[in-house]
């Protein structure tokens, strides 16, 4: 027996959301609604797909192989759905995305409240989060990602260029001295990003030649950006951070930038969407109100 495509598409949205009853309220049905439908599904392809407590949901071997599968069905099920929809003034739909944490707090929050505005008939599914995702495998229609990327159309739009720059607080400075050269830092206590392209304790600087590394220490490391800003505003050593990310400690002269004639980091921050499909009209939409968010901004980055 064949397994119809709603069953498989409802069995999707259960995994994806992790219980029976965040769907049924989702979709205005009962419980036992979607239970009937996914066991009618198991009944189809004659296998038990799902584990059910009381207290969760867990896929079988079996409904693990059949979820990778059935994700990409309901995927082109959208994206069929789109392409019809692009065909109408009418824009409505899911878009799914992830924003790491610096643009979203500064430019892409706002951004995204007023698409919503201007959009109502757009659901979004955000995570905010500055860990490399697999925009595929996860099932993302848009990433936002500070990167070197090649300048695609088809894979990637660049929506701005982001500066990086070495600081430290006066008071660190007046108690630690002031480098003068990259290779000063070798004397110097300095915050690590653990996302470092270069590596965690190597930092990208530049010279007539072009680009080179010099190897940093410090007790102090972390995943996230904000933690090493706070840390550099606590005088506990130099940091080098996106220039949009401590602007206005800049400005406040909270932080001092350092080598600036030396900074060689600078990353394009751009709007990837999977090279499986061209995004639709409501993410080409979505694409154009960051791109103008952030240029809004510019001062911040560049």
């Amino acid at each position: 027996m064949v397994a119809k495509a709603d069953d498989i598409i409802l069995f999707v949205m259960v995994v994806e959301a992790g219980s029976f009853t965040k769907v049924a309220e989702k979709l205005s049905l009962t419980n036992s609604v979607v239970s009937k439908h996914i066991a009618r599904l198991e009944q189809d392809v004659n296998t038990q797909l799902l584990y059910r407590t009381t207290r969760k949901l867990a896929l079988t071997d079996a409904g693990a192989t059949f979820y990778g599968k059935a994700r990409l069905a309901k995927i082109a099920f959208q994206e069929a759905a789109d392409a019809i929809s692009g065909y109408s003034d009418d824009v409505r739909g899911t878009i799914k995305l992830t924003i790491p944490v610096v643009p979203a707090r500064l430019v892409l929050n706002n951004a995204l409240a007023d698409f919503c505005r201007d959009y109502p008939n757009v659901d979004v599914d955000l995570t905010i989060a500055d860990q490399f995702v697999d925009i595929l495998d996860q099932g993302y229609d848009l990433a936002i990602r500070t990167a070197h990327l090649v300048d695609s159309s088809l894979i990637a739009r660049r929506l701005i260029d982001s500066d990086w720059l070495v600081c430290a607080t006066p008071e660190y400075l007046k108690q630690n001295g002031t480098p003068l050269a990259p290779q000063d830092l070798a004397k110097h206590s300095c915050l690590l990003y653990h996302y470092e392209s270069s590596g965690v304790d190597q930092w990208v600087f530049k010279n007539a030649e072009g680009n080179y590394t010099v190897n940093v220490q410090g007790r102090f490391r972390s995943n996230n950006l904000e933690s090493l800003r706070q840390a550099a505003l606590a005088h506990f050593g130099i940091a080098y951070l996106p220039q949009a990310h401590i602007y206005e400690d800049l400005q406040a002269n909270n932080l001092v930038a350092l080598l600036t004639e030396h900074s060689g980091k600078d990353l394009g921050i751009y709007a990837v969407y999977p090279s499986t499909r061209l995004p639709d009209k409501k993410i080409k939409l979505l694409i154009e109100y960051f791109r103008k968010a952030f240029h809004s901004k510019k001062d911040y980055f560049y």
